[in-house]
């Protein structure tokens, strides 16, 4: 367990992220008082082997382990103590982050203990950690279905009477985290750190400190995850007043203390360079470099990436070449532990290549910065599309329905003993035969439907992977394009030799390619559309908005030979939107009129305040949209899609999105058509108050 508290926080992107309660379950002292006078000295022998890892004695500890197995029979429950440290570290003392299979076969070990169900009952705590032990395994295995069963079967423990932690919210936590749904993972790191106080019996003061620890870490990293900084800043305080006063109390050694201490700092430096305060986050930084801390698993890393992008902002750009060679140092060494940032460090250095004009260096690191996060997406795929909440509630109804079966089955063996007794008298009789027989059909064509359903949902399934391949291959495909094009275009805007109007046609370029590859991205993440996104809105100048749509798609309008006219007044329209969303649906309402409007054709986009609603009008002089599909035009991949006048492709997507998203806005989209002669959409949404 060699720098157990520095492996527990380890980490991610730019900021660390202590797992200490996800790593462990702590070994814990049972709730319940016990008789056995062998137990009760086995589990205080492993009270010491706890503290000597605590004391980073790991060597000692684990030569206490070995000495201690003889003396456990297989019949005592402490045996799934000694199964749980054998699963959770090395034959050194580090903790086992790697070895999945070992951990699941000790694991495996600790739950065949209660095989014999009466023990669950008898030894609540030893089952609880079991459970839990093996869920964790099952995360490591990337079995997460599995994984949530065990937890849940952790939970049902809790209700019986066994001491409620906060374990098991905080590996909920990690579950949410992993699937970025910081602001669920805070709350349940908060809830698991506020419920380890009401078990203290069973942990050391040194232990308590440690979960503690961790999970104010945890919880305040979330809400800087989630964007909620005020949170995010009071639990990093918490955090360092914790440790401030375990080190005044001389609970623990210096090792751990500089190490935690070290993380918070991290976390602080990046929440002031969110906020802007570069001085502070500078003194944070240098607060950390200042820790005299041995190097673990790249617990330099994040403090280096930041260094370089304060350097950046500076201009003190040899700075920042230094640190980030340092942090390329670090992840050449450590580089399995911290994929997460290896992608920021790709990400980063992009950026300072195009900063200093070396383009060419700098599209090389762009491709390993995409290539590597497509591969993080990839593997993290199967947890992003967990529902845990349904996943529970199905496996809570598996239980209830497991344990109608039990009920049921004792139901039976009650009567037949009863009809044994009377002699099975011939109206129980015909009346159980009438009964079964019945179930047998029920169940008969229960089994049928199921069946059906089973072949139904495989088809659906297969349909729709295939459709999510076919989509990620062509937005993947549509990235490198579209960042060569972002890229040129932010080089070419550090040259000084063009007019203000090239600038700006530059501008809208490098935007529209950066907004591109946001989409791109959203859609390899989380498919078409996701329902539950909060969309982040802002007062913006819809008229300018509009304008600047209306220039960039001139060009395309240029190529067909048409005109399209701009009407918008000089006065700004403010109101409350997202500026990609909003900037979509104007680029795909003026594209459609381009599209579908014949050479030399006229197109006017007019925007103009009407009481407390903006209407914004595209008007095309088209081929105009028959009756009979009016009611289809904004389904998803509608079936009125149409080639364009010059044959351009159709997608069905477009109209469908914007509809959404304007809907996502409080707003209305309609149009007006007349075959032969045009179409003018409708776009009306509320002013910002």
């Amino acid at each position: 367990m060699k720098l157990l508290c520095l492996k527990a926080i380890r980490s991610i992107n730019q900021f660390k992220f202590t797992t200490v309660t996800f790593i462990l379950i702590f070994l814990t002292s049972s709730c319940v008082k016990q008789t056995n006078t062998s137990y009760n000295k086995l589990k205080k022998d492993f009270q010491t082997v706890d503290s000597l890892f605590v004391a980073g004695k790991q060597d000692s500890a684990l030569k206490l382990t070995e000495q201690l197995r003889p003396q456990i029979a297989s019949d005592n429950p402490v045996i799934t103590t000694y199964y749980f440290i054998k699963a959770n570290h090395n034959d050194d003392g580090t903790f086992s982050g790697t070895h999945s299979a070992k951990m699941n076969l000790y694991a495996d070990s600790a739950i065949a203990f209660f095989k014999n169900e009466s023990r669950i009952k008898e030894y609540p705590n030893e089952y609880f950690q079991a459970v839990l032990l093996k869920g964790d395994a099952c995360m490591r295995a990337k079995k997460y279905i599995a994984a949530l069963d065990y937890y849940n079967k952790g939970k049902k423990v809790l209700a019986d009477g066994s001491c409620d932690d906060g374990n098991l919210a905080q590996k909920m936590a990690y579950i949410y985290f992993s699937q970025k749904k910081y602001k669920l993972a805070a709350k349940y790191w908060a809830e698991g750190g506020s419920k380890l106080l009401h078990c203290v019996d069973k942990y050391t003061p040194q232990r308590l400190f440690f979960m503690r620890q961790g999970a104010f870490s945890n919880a305040g990293f979330a809400y800087f995850k989630a964007g909620i900084n005020d949170s995010a800043q009071y639990y990093f305080i918490e955090d360092l007043k914790l440790i401030a006063k375990a080190e005044e109390s001389k609970l623990v050694g210096n090792m751990y203390i500089n190490g935690a201490r070290e993380v918070v700092y991290d976390n602080l430096a990046g929440l002031n360079m969110r906020k802007g305060n570069w001085t502070l986050a500078r003194q944070y930084l240098d607060s950390c470099f200042a820790i005299p801390v041995k190097e673990v698993d790249g617990l330099h890393i994040p403090p280096y990436i930041k260094l370089a992008e304060l350097s950046i902002q500076s201009g003190d750009y040899k700075k920042a070449e230094e640190a980030f060679s340092h942090a390329r140092a670090l992840l050449n060494l450590y580089y399995k532990d911290n994929p997460d940032l290896n992608l920021e460090w790709n990400h980063q250095y992009a950026a300072y290549l195009f900063k200093i004009q070396k383009p060419i260096d700098a599209y090389k690191y762009q491709e390993d910065y995409i290539r590597i996060k497509d591969s993080i997406n990839t593997t993290s795929a199967s947890l992003y599309q967990l529902d845990v909440e349904r996943e529970l509630n199905t496996l809570n109804q598996r239980q209830s329905f497991s344990d109608l079966q039990r009920r049921n089955q004792s139901k039976k063996i009650y009567l037949t003993g009863i009809g044994v007794i009377v002699v099975l008298t011939l109206v129980i009789m015909v009346m159980m035969i009438r009964n079964l027989k019945k179930t047998q059909r029920n169940h008969k064509n229960a089994t049928i439907h199921n069946q059906q359903l089973h072949v139904t949902l495989d088809e659906l399934e297969r349909v729709n992977k295939n459709y999510i391949r076919i989509m990620r291959v062509m937005a993947h495909d549509l990235r490198n394009p579209l960042s060569g094009m972002t890229g040129l275009a932010t080089m070419l805007l550090g040259e000084d030799e063009f007019s203000e109007e090239s600038r700006h046609m530059l501008k809208l370029i490098e935007t529209t390619g950066i907004y591109s590859m946001e989409m791109i991205s959203e859609l390899l993440k989380s498919g078409l559309a996701d329902e539950s996104e909060v969309i982040e809105k802002q007062n913006l100048d819809l008229r300018a908005l509009l304008y600047d749509s209306v220039e960039l798609l001139q060009f395309k309008a240029k190529e067909k030979g048409q005109e399209i006219t701009f009407n918008g007044g000089d006065s700004p329209i403010v109101a409350n939107v997202n500026h990609e969303k909003i900037w979509r649906v104007f680029n795909n309402l003026i594209v459609n009129a381009i599209k579908f409007s014949h050479e030399g054709g006229a197109i006017n986009v007019t925007i103009q305040q009407e009481g407390a609603d903006v209407l914004i009008a595209v008007e095309d002089s088209g081929i105009g949209i028959p009756d009979k599909e009016s009611d289809s035009i904004f389904e998803m991949f509608t079936p009125a899609k149409k080639f364009g006048t010059n044959g351009e492709q159709p997608f069905g997507l477009g109209l469908s999105i914007s509809k959404r998203i304007i809907e996502r806005h409080n707003g209305r989209i309609w149009f007006k058509s007349q075959v032969g002669m045009g179409t003018t959409f409708y776009i009306s949404l509320p002013i910002a108050s």
